[in-house]
């Protein structure tokens, strides 16, 4: 059986595809400017009243900041789906982490994260010109009320500006020939008030913590 386009083995020389145009070029510093006008105000807020505003603006920062990127690999057209279940085999993945923020729905504590982890899987179909890339948001139990629910991140918008600029990145390096493009591995700053608990992690449990980033 003949491998997907795009996709490789190990040793073999990724199939890379015409790049699709001279201006499309790795991420490498992001602004503050490169968010979208409508979310470029939230960066200025304390962490917990940006907690309380992320959940209701998260799809317009993920998919906003998504399709900025990605439409310079025009005529390919990407898109971005959230997903609650990997896809089967055949995907590429990008397993990244961000500082995030978390709200129990039930006792109302709120905390911080340096562990908030996302993975990606993105595959590109040459025959249809398009790709699609798929992710999970892993949560984590509060640790006050311990009522085994996995609350879901709240991130901030500078941290998916980060992890959308990496997976831009490696998608660039697999399918428009990119060469070695750049990874940010920086945090929003500021300094969580316990350690990381990975009994109450939910990409603990599933064996994704271990390295805050990894490509496959």
């Amino acid at each position: 059986m003949s491998p997907s386009p795009g996709l490789h083995s190990a040793g073999v020389s990724p199939v890379v595809s015409p790049v699709v145009s001279p201006n499309v070029s790795p991420v490498t510093t992001v602004s503050p400017m490169s968010l979208t006008p409508g979310i470029m105000h939230l960066i200025n807020y304390g962490d917990k009243d940006l907690g309380l505003l992320l959940s209701q603006r998260m799809e317009l920062v993920w998919h906003g900041e998504f399709e900025r990127l990605f439409a310079q690999y025009f005529p390919h057209g990407w898109q971005l789906i959230p997903t609650f279940n990997p896809p089967t085999d055949g995907w590429r993945i990008f397993k990244d982490s961000a500082k995030v923020r978390f709200s129990c729905q039930d006792c109302g504590h709120g905390w911080t994260s340096m562990k908030g982890r996302v993975i990606f899987w993105f595959n590109l179909n040459y025959g249809a010109n398009s790709g699609l890339v798929m992710f999970k948001l892993y949560g984590q139990q509060c640790q006050r009320c311990k009522n085994g629910k996995y609350e879901h991140a709240m991130w901030y918008p500078e941290e998916v500006v980060k992890v959308l600029g990496n997976v831009y990145n490696r998608v660039g390096q697999i399918y428009y020939g990119f060469v070695r493009p750049p990874l940010r591995i920086d945090r929003r700053a500021g300094k969580p008030r316990n350690q990381h608990n990975a009994e109450l992690c939910q990409a603990c449990k599933d064996g994704l913590c271990r390295e805050e980033w990894s490509f496959s």
